[in-house]
């Protein structure tokens, strides 16, 4: 891994798990993979896979018209490729120093022995393998195409009169045939590509976890000294909240559009956003069998430890005439047992996987941001805001 420069440096040349990948030399070539490029990736995006989009469906009359669903009425499109892209790309700035800062940590805090840092560099050596794997590229590509083909023959949008199809018949608009060949898939292979990186990232974390690592089942993280892993998971919000976005606004076109209701698509949308929360924080559960073994092994060695000085203790001080004239107050035995019975207690706390339950809680309510327009429109969270407002006004 390239060592990782100064907060004041140039952070887009350190990114080792995101400066690369499936298709990069393609990417590149799109302009929109550069690191370097960060700021006008997000518009490149927008002029190759949506404003294609808007020129083709005014050549073909179902700009703002011609349609029961016009190219402009979409709102699933819109957020797909303004928001839910671009989003997508720019993640891997604030995610790619992020796991950049974890992959050093395990040097930097001592956890990998003198005797395994070959084996480490080799890890990170076989993950950059798989992060640029020519099969990955060619599964992470079809993976888009499929999907597009399958939300494709499906009707995402649920009306079959739309701006991709006129009269619901087979045959596409030229904006529904961009849309088919190029916009969606590119947004599938972007969402493909961030599965596939954390597909890798978990497999370096489960080959770096069956290290001998030098973890102490007393570390003030209640990790064992890995919880830096599960500290500051917030940038990857970014690609929940995007996935979060582009189904709530597929939920809200059908509702607008299709006569559907909310209430048909609350599991779907609770499915779509756990999964996209499982997916970013999947890869931290590999370490949770490493844990348990030093939280178990932990508990039996402070066992022991705990019944040897709490034997002399008492016979010490319980046990009459052992202390002789030595002052209860004051003495130092009472505080190490006191600190003794505290790292057991942290023992005791160990988590099998490291992070809080709150950082979930918080990914997931800032997933579910883009669903609270459409939350707000149903009945019993109409009747909670007004009572909410009452109290207030």
């Amino acid at each position: 891994m390239r060592e990782a420069r100064s907060p004041g440096g140039d952070i887009c040349e350190a990114l080792f798990w995101v400066d690369g990948g499936p298709c990069a030399g393609a990417l590149r070539r799109l302009g929109v993979a550069p690191l370097r490029a960060a700021r006008s990736r997000p518009l490149k995006v927008i002029l190759f896979a949506w404003l294609p989009l808007v020129v083709l469906a005014a050549v073909d009359g179902v700009l703002v018209g011609g349609a029961s669903l016009p190219f402009l009425h979409d709102l699933s499109a819109h957020t797909r490729f303004l928001v839910a892209v671009p989003l997508l790309v720019l993640a891997d700035l604030p995610i790619g120093a992020r796991l950049d800062r974890c992959t050093a940590q395990f040097i930097a805090a001592d956890l990998v022995r003198e005797d395994d840092r070959a084996l480490f560099a080799g890890v990170l050596v076989a993950a950059r393998r798989a992060r640029d794997s020519r099969v990955a590229a060619v599964v992470v590509l079809a993976a888009a195409y499929l999907i597009t083909g399958g939300v494709v023959a499906l009707g995402e949008g649920g009306v079959g009169d739309s701006w991709q199809a006129r009269g619901g018949t087979r045959g596409f608009t030229l904006a529904g045939g961009w849309y088919a060949l190029v916009s969606l898939p590119l947004f599938h292979f972007v969402l493909v590509r961030w599965v596939h990186r954390l597909f890798v990232w978990g497999r370096f974390l489960r080959r770096v976890s069956r290290l001998e690592l030098q973890l102490t089942a007393t570390h003030p993280d209640r990790a064992g000294g890995l919880g830096f892993l599960g500290d500051g998971l917030l940038p990857f919000a970014i690609p929940v909240f995007a996935v979060s976005a582009v189904i709530a606004s597929a939920i809200a076109t059908r509702v607008l559009f299709a006569g559907a209701t909310l209430e048909q698509y609350h599991s779907s949308y609770v499915a779509g956003l756990v999964l996209a929360l499982l997916c970013v924080v999947g890869p931290l559960f590999v370490v949770a069998p490493t844990l348990l073994r030093l939280k178990l092994r932990g508990l039996l060695q402070y066992g022991v430890l705990g019944s040897r000085y709490a034997q002399r203790f008492e016979a010490k001080w319980i046990e009459p005439g052992k202390h002789g004239d030595e002052p209860l107050l004051g003495t130092p035995d009472i505080q190490s047992l006191a600190d003794l019975a505290a790292c057991h207690a942290v023992i005791r706390g160990m988590r099998l996987v490291p992070f809080e339950p709150r950082a979930i809680l918080v990914l997931a309510l800032l997933g579910a941001l883009p669903a609270l327009p459409l939350a707000a429109t149903t009945s019993a969270v109409r009747e909670f805001l007004q009572r909410a407002l009452r109290l207030f006004l």
